[in-house]
Parts: structure tokens; C-alpha cells; sequence
């Protein structure tokens, strides 16, 4: 497929602009923040890169594999509901885990107040029903469309 050429003037000024920002703001990071501050900040944005590269990106390449393979028998647009559904579910636990440990830890009771383990199930429960329903939707009119076409 063919970028046309304002497509492509877009992406590079896009990019120019993004990398600008990035500049800027890391010349203003000196004048913003101590040393220790600064010291603290480039480790943990070291540590996101390393965990982003080092585990995310191949849990997730391996689970896009399994799920090409599962759902081979998918149309195309219920395994992007699929794919989507899971990896939605995924990013909220890994928020709701951040969560469940800082209230584990947490000196104060009406800190993190909320019951995030039940809440967490039934944001699974309520994603495994909807992206189901979706599914079950999008599988009956491909089966249909292919059954009128026939």
C-alpha cells in the first residue's frame, strides 16, 4: 500500500515536531529538578525501558502468536476484538496489581479505600460476557453474509 506524498509530510512534520518536544524538555529536566531528583528519574525511566523491551514486548509477541493460532477459525475482525479485549484486560490488572500492592503497604486506612481484588473480577467477567457477545455477533453475520452470497 502507497503513502501518498501529504501523508507523508504530515508523518515527517509530526515527527520533527515530536522530537523537538523531546528535546526541549529534556534541556528544561536540569533546570527543573535536583541532581537526585534527575539521578531517580533517568533510573526509572532505564528500568521502563528495559521492563517494555525485556518482558512486554515478548509476552506480547508470544501471546499474539497463540492467538493467531487460536483464533485462526476467527474472521478477522472478532479476533482484533479478541486481541483487543485481552490486552485491555491485561493493561487494567497490571494497573489494578500497582494498586493492590499500594494498599497492602498503605499506612492509612481511608487511602485506596476501594476493594480492587472484586473489582478486578468483575471487570473480567464483564469483558469475558461483552467481548463474547461482540464475537458471537460478528461470527453470526459473517456466517450469514456467506450464506446469502452463496
Amino acid at each position: 500500500m502507497k503513502t501518498s506524498l501529504p501523508v507523508k509530510a504530515a508523518r515527517a512534520a509530526l515527527g520533527v515536531a515530536g522530537a523537538a518536544m523531546v528535546v526541549y524538555g529534556l534541556l528544561g529536566l536540569p533546570t527543573q529538578l535536583g541532581s537526585a531528583q534527575l539521578i531517580g528519574l533517568l533510573t526509572w525511566m532505564a528500568v521502563a525501558i528495559l521492563i517494555h523491551d525485556g518482558v512486554i514486548v515478548p509476552l506480547s509477541t508470544l501471546a499474539g502468536a497463540g492467538l493467531t493460532r487460536a483464533g485462526t477459525k476467527l474472521q478477522p475482525r472478532s479476533a482484533a476484538v479478541l486481541r483487543g479485549a485481552l490486552l485491555t484486560g491485561a493493561l487494567v490488572t497490571l494497573v489494578a496489581g500497582i494498586l493492590l500492592k499500594a494498599q497492602s503497604v498503605a499506612q492509612s486506612a481511608t487511602v485506596l479505600e476501594g476493594d480492587y481484588a472484586v473489582n478486578l473480577v468483575w471487570f473480567w467477567l464483564a469483558l469475558a460476557l461483552a467481548s463474547a457477545a461482540i464475537i458471537v455477533v460478528l461470527e453470526r453475520r459473517a456466517r450469514l453474509a456467506g450464506v446469502i452470497r452463496s
